[in-house]
């Protein structure tokens, strides 16, 4: 398992993802959408991929059975609160289903899955900036053999 590479995987499966708001349409590009934070950022929107929590295991037949929940944070710059609004939805309908294109992530033994989402003005803060934030976690569940594991 290598958690760096599902994180990448998980970033890469939403460039090109685009969202519209009346005639403006925004779409991630593979320099807006990482699981590299960077130091800061000056405008959105970008699509940030942070660290994972969850739970470990291994089961009796010497096999991981990892659960890792990966925050997804899309940060938009706060604009008027129409406009603002109208944004998180658009962002949020273009995100939501994303994940089921790669539930592999490109790698064997791991299955991905949106388990919670979130929108909110002013919901993050990043490098002492505020943004309007929707944000969906990816929960991958790691299910391949361990070989260093004693039955």
């Amino acid at each position: 398992m290598n958690s760096r590479a599902q994180a990448d995987a998980i970033a890469a499966t939403f460039v090109g993802v685009s969202a519209t708001v009346e005639s403006e349409t925004k779409t991630l590009t593979a320099d807006t959408a990482t699981a590299l934070l960077p130091n800061g950022i000056a405008k959105g929107p970008i699509l940030l991929v942070f660290p994972p929590s969850g739970s470990l295991g291994i089961l009796a037949s010497a096999t991981r059975n990892d659960f890792l929940d990966y925050p997804v944070r899309l940060l938009i710059d706060p604009l008027d609160m129409p406009t603002r609004t109208a944004w998180l939805y658009a962002w949020y309908d273009a995100m939501r289903d994303r994940v089921e294109t790669n539930v592999d992530l490109g790698q064997t033994d791991v299955y991905a899955e949106c388990v919670s989402f979130r929108q909110a003005l002013n919901g993050a803060t990043y490098a002492d900036a505020s943004f309007d934030m929707v944000e969906i976690v990816v929960r991958v569940h790691s299910f391949e053999h361990v070989s260093t594991a004693a039955p």
